[in-house]
């Protein structure tokens, strides 16, 4: 495990670009959260303050970092297809890596950047959590953490598929226009469901592993309950927006399609020349 993890830091970070990346996407993110955060909403009785206090921060932050874990992955496939390109992966089994190994090296890898951007996202939370919030208590602070490792798991699905098409198409420019088009590709086929089926595409419930943030509820400055306890003001609750799994399915559905993605790519760098 350990001389994968050592292989793989030696690839990544002989890459010029790697490093330049990794940076970039860590800028663009706090530049995100820091314009936000300066916004003025002129509807009366509504601030973005309420965004970046807890628990909505918990929500909040890992939506936004989502939208960079589409950056993440391409940047992954990027080194998968480097590694074709140069014949490192032939270079590698000659040099007495099994090919299970190869993929082992790159799950390591996925693993390591997940983790970098948990902790990006959990260092953001923190800072902005405590300046904002008023009347702190750790009720307050640790209510839907669990939000947190939600959205770890989804770095993971996203770069995982990413790994697939990379394993698939070979070619790192392929590769990244494949994985583009297959968003709206997904989104057409789904057309063609039920309303039921359509939350089991793998996109979909990729992406939903980080809920859709409740900003009209959340930036209120007062609270709006309804009969059924919940907010008046949630699009859901007032049918503008359609009703997604519950948060524990979707984990467990998203795990499945991650295993998937890591056994189709076994399958594939087994059964295809190097």
């Amino acid at each position: 495990m350990k001389k994968l993890f050592n292989l793989e830091k030696i690839k990544a970070l002989s890459y010029p670009a790697f490093k330049t990346l990794m940076i970039i996407h860590f800028l663009l993110f706090f530049l995100v959260i820091l314009v936000v955060s300066r916004w003025h909403i002129t509807i009366p009785g509504f601030s973005v303050k309420g965004l970046y206090q807890f628990p909505n921060i918990w929500t909040f932050f890992p939506w936004v970092a989502s939208w960079f874990n589409i950056f993440l992955t391409i940047v992954l496939i990027t080194l998968v297809g480097n590694e074709f390109a140069f014949k490192t992966f032939r270079q590698n089994v000659i040099d007495g890596l099994s090919r299970n190994d190869l993929i082992a090296g790159k799950l390591i890898l996925i693993f390591t950047v997940a983790v970098y951007t948990f902790l990006m996202v959990l260092i953001a939370v923190l800072i902005f959590g405590l300046i904002k919030t008023d009347g702190l208590t750790a009720g307050k602070v640790f209510e839907h953490v669990h939000l947190l490792f939600v959205y770890f798991i989804q770095a993971i699905g996203y770069m995982t598929l990413g790994l697939l098409f990379a394993m698939i198409f070979r070619n790192t420019a392929l590769s990244i226009i494949m994985f583009i088009l297959y968003f709206p590709i997904e989104g057409i086929i789904r057309l063609f469901f039920k309303q039921e089926a359509r939350r089991f595409f793998p996109l979909k419930i990729i992406s939903n592993l980080t809920p859709r943030p409740e900003i009209l509820t959340m930036t209120s400055e007062q609270s709006y309950t309804n009969a059924s306890g919940t907010s008046s003001l949630d699009l859901t609750e007032m049918g503008l927006l359609p009703e997604e799994l519950p948060l524990g399915v979707t984990v467990v559905v998203a795990l499945g399609y991650i295993g998937f993605f890591i056994g189709m790519s076994l399958l594939l760098i087994n059964k295809r020349n190097l």
